[in-house]
């Protein structure tokens, strides 16, 4: 029986022109730690030792535009083009053990698309990743709709990622690092509710959207509902919208109610390199997978299978 296969899907690298910014109001505990870690998100030979280290087969390289632009501001075309030419050269140089999501600034209409294309098609990025938000405006918007739709059209995955929302991660600054995480995920669940609401997954079948298991509670909003039902497994192949969940902290129980809802078909292994407190192993994502209760067809799926068949490297969707 070949060994398992192990692909972290929510890996964080950027180039070092671009340094990695903490979150919004971040609690001090992360805000102390963001020095070293902002250095580690720029050093590639460092996460490629850590991958080889912790028995990882691939990773999956990503910047989201909150992640490596000045808050207040939006990244500018020219940057999306210098960070996501490097991302390919970074990918070039381990093709075996690295795929990269080209940085998208989704709110941005045309341009975006067209930067979204040239990504895929010239540079032969494996996906994108966007902010799930901004500017008070959620993932479902209009003006996103342009960079969704070549997604779908390219067949490639769009990781929706969180971002810090100011009222929210002030309120709930008593909480620590929780408080963070909890803004964080509350914004994301709502951008995840807002492309059901907003008919994006009816109007794009073919969209491929991936959110972290912070923005779980959206899914489990919609879930309870018979409109979100096209979400889950439950739903008729015909029909089903393809949501998925990474499993950003590696809790059993949060993999089994995911698996549960989405099948194990649409769940991926995610540890948020390097800003995870639980970084990403085999070793982990074995023990996780074990007490979550999958079998050995699902816990290759979850464990490296989904993940592959996303970027194009595995059996078509």
């Amino acid at each position: 029986m070949p060994p398992l296969f192990v692909a972290d899907f929510h890996t964080h690298y950027a180039c070092p022109a671009y340094p990695a910014l903490p979150p919004r109001h971040a609690a001090p505990e992360l805000a102390e730690r963001w020095r070293g870690l902002a250095r580690r998100i720029a050093d590639l030979e460092g996460l490629l030792a850590d991958t080889g280290r912790h028995g990882i087969d691939l990773r999956v390289l990503s910047a989201p535009p909150a992640l490596v632009t000045p808050h207040g501001e939006r990244t500018r075309p020219d940057d999306l083009r210098r960070l996501n030419d490097h991302l390919a050269e970074a990918v070039a140089s381990a093709p075996d053990r690295l795929r990269g999501l080209a940085t998208v600034d989704a709110f941005a209409g045309d341009p975006a698309a067209d930067e979204a294309v040239r990504a895929v098609r010239d540079l032969g990025l494996s996906g994108l990743v966007v902010d799930c938000a901004t500017d008070g405006l959620l993932l479902g918007a209009k003006a996103a709709r342009p960079t969704l739709a070549v997604a779908a059209e390219l067949g490639v995955p769009v990781f929706a990622h969180p971002i810090s929302p100011v009222a929210m991660t002030t309120a709930f600054a008593g909480l620590g690092r929780f408080g963070t995480s909890l803004a964080r995920g509350t914004i994301n669940a709502a951008a995840l509710l807002s492309l059901l609401v907003d008919g994006v997954l009816a109007e794009l079948p073919g969209l491929h959207v991936v959110f972290p298991m912070l923005g779980v509670a959206g899914l489990s909003l919609a879930a309870a509902t018979d409109g979100g039902e096209v979400l889950t497994s439950a739903a008729p192949a015909s029909q089903r919208a393809h949501v998925y969940l990474d499993t950003m902290g590696f809790a059993p129980a949060a993999i089994r109610f995911a698996t549960d809802l989405l099948g194990a078909d649409h769940v991926l292994v995610g540890g948020d390199w390097p800003i995870g407190p639980r970084a990403t192993s085999r070793a982990r994502v074995e023990s996780a997978l074990a007490r979550a209760g999958l079998d050995e067809a699902d816990t290759r799926l979850v464990a490296g299978g989904n993940a592959l068949r996303l970027l194009g490297d595995g059996p078509g969707r």
